[in-house]
């Protein structure tokens, strides 16, 4: 048949419409144009879905068989379109992304995106090699978009299906880890909708409560303390994200005030831990990620789980270290520039005067020598700073210096003065 009579009347009459024959033939034709390109055009749809998503633009967060399921997926959409007894595939694998991804925890408005921006993709591609090879089709084609996109949307349909299913299944049937993606999309600041969202459907998770995050970093942490990166810890629940550098932990509190993570996270050897402040709800994890940063920059020494509200004085000055390196200069300048013996002498007990609530007794007991030791030194301090201890605002200042001094020191000849 020539290609000028394509068109004809329809059943219902309407001048010029193809018939079903022709649409099922330009999309065949279509179709074993574009299936020799399809890995280039697929990598160029993956590249064009992670430039406009901020969960697959993330380095972390995406699933690693994302390419290879995104071919699958237009291969069999292809082969449908070219031959009938193959249409069922598409949909057999858009059930299967839609359960694993469900598993995996990708919010499904941003598989659905994905989706709609791959369909949207592979249209085009379609009309462009029929325009470049059979520009005598192109009216035909028009009308094949009805077709395709009927299709696309039954793919839609059970991708939604599938993933409302793994996401309603529990855990311990089968559903995984499914908060983590998400969590870990939190945790570095993203408050999308479609993340929020995301979590509002894994079980235990509500959007509004106390939560607070932990971080642990060290060559001793554990990649992961549970298999399933989720447990409750004495009526505490715990979320385990592996980072880059260590691991980071959700917890849910409930009623359980923030001190009790010094007991549910135990701190090993060659492992240090920063907890942040309570914040009310998701949105907040990334702040909290930023402020369980400061702490852990805060710890003294391996082993130690530092809280954020214990070292709000080092963390100003962590968030600062040029003013804090100034401060310093400023308040415990001549000190900084005596012998390194009388230094860290005068600063120590400096630290164990504040650690020991002003008790020059029980910092010399800490020091292991006499009251009458440290009340000389400290004199000493007060003489070269022109501070005295017996001034509120001279303490704050002296207090905040030694805060600043600890920062603004290189790790590898700092000493362990520090309040």
């Amino acid at each position: 048949m020539r290609e000028a009579d394509a068109c004809q009347a329809s059943p219902d009459g309407a001048p010029g419409r193809p018939s079903e024959a022709d649409v099922e033939s330009v999309l065949r034709h279509s179709a074993e144009l574009l299936r020799p390109d399809l890995p280039a055009f697929t990598e160029g749809v993956v590249a064009r879905v992670r430039a406009v998503s901020a969960y697959y633009g993330d380095p972390t967060l995406p699933p690693p068989d994302l390419a290879r399921s995104a071919l699958t997926a237009f291969d069999a959409f292809v082969a449908g379109l070219i031959t009938p007894d193959r249409v069922a595939e598409s949909g057999d694998h858009a059930w299967a992304v839609g359960d694993r991804r469900g598993r995996e925890g990708v919010p499904l408005q941003t598989l659905l995106d994905a989706y709609r921006i791959g369909t949207t993709g592979l249209w085009d591609a379609l009309v462009a090699r029929v325009v470049r090879e059979s520009p005598g089709r192109v009216a035909t084609m028009a009308y094949a978009a009805g077709d395709v996109w009927r299709r696309a949307d039954g793919d839609v349909a059970l991708v939604v299906e599938a993933h409302r299913r793994a996401m309603a299944r529990p855990p311990s049937a089968g559903g995984g880890p499914r908060h983590r993606p998400v969590l870990q999309a939190l945790l570095r600041g993203h408050t999308h909708p479609a993340h929020l969202s995301a979590l509002a459907q894994c079980p235990g998770l509500p959007r509004y409560g106390r939560y607070a995050v932990v971080l642990l970093r060290g060559p001793g942490v554990r990649p992961l303390e549970t298999e399933s990166g989720y447990e409750v810890r004495n009526g505490v629940e715990l979320y385990w994200c592996p980072q880059d550098d260590g691991v980071a932990i959700v917890a849910l509190l409930g009623a359980r005030p923030l001190t009790a993570l010094g007991a549910l996270v135990p701190v090993g050897a060659h492992t240090r831990g920063g907890v942040s402040t309570v914040v009310t709800g998701l949105a907040e994890l990334g702040r909290a990620r930023e402020l369980a940063e400061l702490a852990l920059g805060a710890c003294r020494s391996d082993g130690e789980l530092a809280q954020v509200g214990d070292r709000l004085s080092r963390a100003f000055a962590l968030t600062r270290p040029d003013l804090a390196g100034d401060l310093a200069d400023q308040v415990l300048g001549p000190v900084l520039r005596l012998p390194p013996a009388d230094r860290n002498e005068l600063l120590t007990t400096l630290a164990a005067w504040l650690d020991c609530d002003g008790s020059t007794r029980r910092a010399g007991e800490r020091l292991y020598c006499h009251r009458n030791t440290v009340l000389n030194r400290l004199r000493r301090l007060e003489v070269l700073t022109g501070r005295r201890l017996a001034h509120p605002r001279d303490v704050v200042d002296l207090a905040m210096a030694l805060e600043a001094q600890w920062v603004s020191t290189p790790p590898d000849i700092r000493t362990d003065a520090g309040p």
